[in-house]
């Protein structure tokens, strides 16, 4: 199946709750329920948000893997929460780079280079046809997110 990235939006004190107990860790990545799935783009997108490098603006890393570690590594790390605020943050961020601008930053030959999962870069409209969709499901998400002050689990699968 390979390593895929879900989020999951809650109030923060049910997502805590959520972490700290594995059957409902369990049940939630069972749900689709306020959800977002990146599938295997999500190295893509952190790495076009990025620029394959730590950014000043935190929040633009923050959306695919950034937060507090709770619970145990679910063999491709530990999941993670992002508090309200950051939340808010990352909405702010993301609300700012529409799919355009994001598929600007493509470059097949850097990110095959950087080794970014998986390996398919340089095959045609890869972007508009895979990447571009997943983009803007992320950004709604956070948006949906931020709208309803909640926090964020995300993990990678």
């Amino acid at each position: 199946m390979g390593m895929v990235w879900v989020g999951y939006r809650r109030p923060e004190s049910e997502a805590r709750k959520i972490l700290e107990d594995e059957e409902r860790l369990d049940e939630l990545f069972e749900s689709e329920e306020a959800s977002a799935d990146l599938d295997k783009g999500w190295h893509a997108i952190h790495w076009l948000l990025t620029s394959g490098e730590t950014t000043e603006d935190e929040s633009l890393s923050d959306a695919i893997l950034g937060g507090e570690e709770i619970g145990e590594d679910l063999g491709y790390g530990v999941p993670r929460l992002l508090s309200p605020e950051r939340v808010k943050a990352v909405a702010q961020s993301l609300g700012g780079i529409d799919a355009a601008s994001l598929g600007a930053r493509m470059d097949p030959q850097a990110m095959e280079a950087a080794e970014v999962y998986p390996s398919i870069w340089d095959e045609a409209d890869v972007f508009d046809s895979y990447l571009a969709p997943l983009y803007e499901s992320l950004r709604e998400f956070y948006a949906a997110a931020a709208d309803a002050d909640e926090a964020v689990i995300q993990a990678i699968t």
